[in-house]
């Protein structure tokens, strides 16, 4: 390039340094897990969506209803309509991954690529549902229709896996005017003009007012006075807009306690207090800095599974607790992630709710484990029992200090060290040392204290002997 001056220009090393970056990020989004929370599941190609990742769940939703995958839903009575209340939840948590469809990634499809969309559409061909057509050229099968920057998005479907007759309905209303589908689709062929793409599933998005009434409907009481409809909106729209931010009106100055969510099943020990530490060290300035952390599992799942807990209400308990409370998360998805996740909290203390605004963005974009954040009240009994862990760290400027009671650290022999050593190997702090700290509960020391006194009256009669 160094000899190809002209050739190789400034504009023109910048348009493929552009490009690149471009198509670099066009592969990292085919790296992104897809979800969605619907209102109603419109048309599952089983067949197909059977071969994808990360549909054991369905699978096995399918067993225990009796459903042939191979045969349309149609021939199959009842069977599909319990099949598809069943799963209806399944696709918040369902691990796969796909390119969402916009004009920056347009450009970069390619034949066989999995691409997410949603989308106000229309539909063509609709008037033969829900009997497939002869041919089944692109002119006369059905197909949902939309365009993204200048290019027309034709998304052809089966008509054998349209789901239950209400959404034929539906289909056929979107002839005349815009519904919103989401869905997951493969890309059949891209032309400059148009991107051709086979339908896997889709449905129309939960909507917060709906998401409201099915919790009305499933809640075991009236729930806390404070609800709104932040509380459900459906966060893997992009379409609709994410719970409140308060954090422009609660300051800068004043500090709070946060608590992070993450799937503890997919992570390592250890994993979350590395990249959390490594995070609270970018938005907490050096100079104000001196946050406790405390890092333990939240067995809800059990709880939920057994009926000791209804997930909703207890999402709802947690998210609703005050109007002014800030959070990242809304009651389906915390309720799903009590229904089927295993979580791990990370609980923070002595952050501005803005520097936990900024962690939040981080992590979300380091952290696949990370699920999202709600500002701790102390005043709130669900939260006294779920976030009332003792902080374990200080981050002190740029040292790390591990809190351990006296008493701990005089019956762990060497594991004080040698967690130290472990942290100091990390590489992430000036200093890492160990601080006297609150250690476990009164009632657990005393009876640590308890077992130390017998155990060494029980050496001294030994030794006697």
């Amino acid at each position: 390039m160094d000899k190809s001056e002209s050739e190789y220009t400034i504009s023109g090393l910048l348009r493929m340094k552009a490009a690149q970056e471009e198509r670099a990020a066009s592969l990292r989004q085919s790296g992104q897990s897809w979800n969605m929370r619907f209102s109603s599941i419109d048309y599952l190609n089983l067949p197909r969506v059977a071969t994808m990742s990360g549909t054991r769940l369905l699978l096995r939703a399918a067993e225990e209803v009796n459903l042939d995958i191979d045969r349309p839903f149609h021939e199959q009575g009842i069977a599909s309509g319990f099949f598809i209340q069943k799963i209806h939840p399944l696709f918040a948590v369902w691990d796969s991954r796909a390119t969402e469809l916009n004009e920056r990634t347009a450009a970069h499809l390619q034949p066989g690529q999995m691409v997410s969309f949603e989308q106000p559409m229309r539909t063509r061909n609709s008037r033969r549902l829900p009997s497939m057509p002869n041919s089944v050229s692109w002119e006369n099968v059905p197909q949902l229709v939309c365009a993204v920057g200048k290019q027309k998005v034709r998304i052809r479907f089966d008509a054998d896996w349209i789901t239950t007759r209400t959404p034929v309905v539906d289909l056929k209303d979107a002839a005349r005017q815009p519904v919103i589908y989401a869905g997951l689709g493969q890309i059949v062929g891209v032309t400059d003009a148009e991107i051709l793409m086979s339908a896997r599933l889709f449905g129309q998005p939960q909507t917060p007012e709906s998401a409201m009434w099915d919790y009305v409907k499933s809640s075991s009481g009236s729930g806390p006075d404070t609800l709104s409809l932040d509380d459900f909106a459906n966060e893997f729209s992009s379409l609709q807009r994410a719970p409140s931010n308060l954090a422009a009106d609660q300051g800068e100055e004043e500090l709070k306690t946060v608590a992070l969510h993450f799937d503890e099943g997919a992570v390592i020990p250890g994993q979350i207090e590395r990249e959390l530490f490594s995070q609270i060290l970018r938005v907490v300035p050096e100079i104000r800095r001196d946050v406790r952390v405390a890092v333990y599992s939240l067995p809800l799942r059990e709880l939920a599974k057994n009926g000791a807990v209804a997930p909703n209400d207890v999402a709802a308990d947690i998210l609703a607790s005050k109007p002014t409370l800030w959070k990242t998360l809304a009651i389906p998805q915390m309720a799903t992630f009590i229904r089927y996740k295993n979580m791990a909290i990370a609980k923070v203390e002595g952050m501005s709710i803005q520097q936990a605004t900024d962690l939040h963005t981080v992590m979300k974009e380091v952290c696949q484990s990370y699920l999202g954040t709600v500002e701790v009240d102390s005043k709130s009994t669900t939260h006294r029992r779920i976030y009332e862990e003792f902080p374990r760290y200080r981050l002190v400027q740029s040292d790390l200090r591990l809190l351990w009671s006296e008493l701990e650290r005089a019956v762990s022999g060497d594991d004080i060290e040698d967690r130290i050593s472990e942290w100091e190997a990390v590489g992430l702090f000036r200093r890492v040392d160990w601080e006297d700290g609150p250690g476990p509960h009164d009632v657990e020391i005393r009876d640590l204290g308890n077992q130390f006194i017998q155990w060494l009256a029980q050496d001294d009669k030994g030794s006697d002997i």
